[in-house]
This record gives C-alpha cells, sequence and structure tokens, in this order.
C-alpha cells in the first residue's frame, strides 16, 4: 500500500508539492536540503513508488540521476525495489539492463551523472530527480540531464546539502529563493538537524551525544 502520510511531516511538505506540480503539469524545479540522514532517499523512494503506481498503466519514465553509479545509484535502486516489495508488488516489477526497474509499463531510470557517462537519449516524462546535486556537474546537469524533461514540461527535484557558492544545487536554491520572493510559490525546503529531530527521538539522542 502507498500512503505518503507515513512520511514525517517535513517529508510529506516536500511530497505534496512536488505531486502537486507533477499532476497539475506545472512544470516546477524544487531545491531540498536537508541535515544528513534526515530521510531524503527514503523521500525520493516514496515519490517514485507513488509515481510508478499511479502511471504504470503509461509507458512513461522517471528518471533519477546521482553523481556515481556506485554506490549512490546502487542504493537508489535497492531502496525502490525493497518499497515495492513492501507495497506489495513483489513478483510485479521486474529490473532491466542494470539501471532500469519497471512497474507493468512505468520505468525508474537510474542514470550516473558522472561526467564520462553516456545519458544523452533519455526522457523524463513524469519525474526528474538530481540526488546529491552539489556534486553534479553543471554543465553536464545543464547540457545532458535537463533537457530530458522538456518535451514534457517535467517537474524536477534536486536533492542534498549546499557547501559552496559554486554548485548547482546552490544556483538552483537561489533561483528558487528569487522566484518566491517573485510569485509566493515554494521551491525551496531546508531542513536542519532541529526541525529532524522534532520527530525522531533516537536522532535528536545521536546529535547530543556528538
Amino acid at each position: 500500500m502507498v500512503n505518503i502520510n507515513r512520511l514525517r511531516p517535513y517529508q510529506r511538505e516536500v511530497a505534496l508539492a512536488v505531486l502537486d506540480s507533477v499532476f497539475s503539469k506545472k512544470g516546477l524545479t524544487f531545491s531540498v536540503e536537508m541535515a544528513r540522514q534526515a530521510g531524503k532517499n527514503e523521500l525520493s523512494a516514496q515519490l517514485e513508488l507513488l509515481l510508478l503506481t499511479l502511471y504504470m498503466a503509461e509507458p512513461q519514465n522517471l528518471v533519477k540521476c546521482s553523481p556515481t553509479f556506485k554506490p549512490q545509484t546502487v542504493i537508489s535502486m535497492m531502496r525502490l525495489k525493497d518499497r515495492l516489495n513492501d507495497a506489495g508488488f513483489n513478483g510485479i516489477w521486474t529490473a532491466e539492463l542494470g539501471y532500469i526497474i519497471r512497474l507493468v509499463k512505468a520505468r525508474a531510470i537510474f542514470l550516473s551523472a558522472e561526467e564520462s557517462a553516456n545519458v544523452v537519449g533519455n526522457t523524463a516524462h513524469i519525474l526528474l530527480e538530481i540526488d546529491e546535486s552539489q556534486d553534479v556537474s553543471k554543465e553536464k546537469y545543464t547540457k545532458e540531464f535537463k533537457p530530458m524533461g522538456a518535451t514534457n514540461n517535467v517537474t524536477t527535484v534536486h536533492y542534498g546539502t549546499t557547501w559552496d557558492d559554486s554548485t548547482l544545487l546552490e544556483e538552483i536554491k537561489q533561483t528558487n529563493l528569487e522566484l518566491e520572493r517573485s510569485d509566493g510559490i515554494k521551491r525551496h525546503f531546508h531542513y536542519d538537524w532541529q526541525e529532524v529531530a522534532k520527530y525522531n527521538p533516537d536522532y535528536l539522542a545521536y546529535v547530543e551525544a556528538e
């Protein structure tokens, strides 16, 4: 069973904004900064699970890229497979070519954003996700990943942590904050460790012990 209400409130806030953009075909680009171990990968997997379920009768793709194939992309694939099994799709979903997970007709395509990776030719119909966006080359994103969503005005989500002003994530973040001031639509989400600790006592205990 797919249920985003199982997500923590801060994860759910992002999920609802992303889903609204997807379903309304707004084509918004979001930036999501979360403290380490706050659950961004779980948020991503739950979004993928829900969208694959809703679009399973259609030959459409969602695309997720990570700075490296191993371990980051592989970890994302493993998490989605686990969530599909948890939702009762064990034996229904299939893996293809080592980087695709198919649910009936819908597909989640997992790609490396390494400079040497050949990714041109893929299309993102449903969603485009950029994991650890601060470690992805601006040129690689702009020339090879962003165009994947052009024909469908796809919704895009950048996840990560900004560590200096020159990163792709920081650039997307600053653009989003400027757009928010202009039209009031929230595109940037930031959750520090205090926000996470409100909903996870174990996380709070760990931080306080450091």
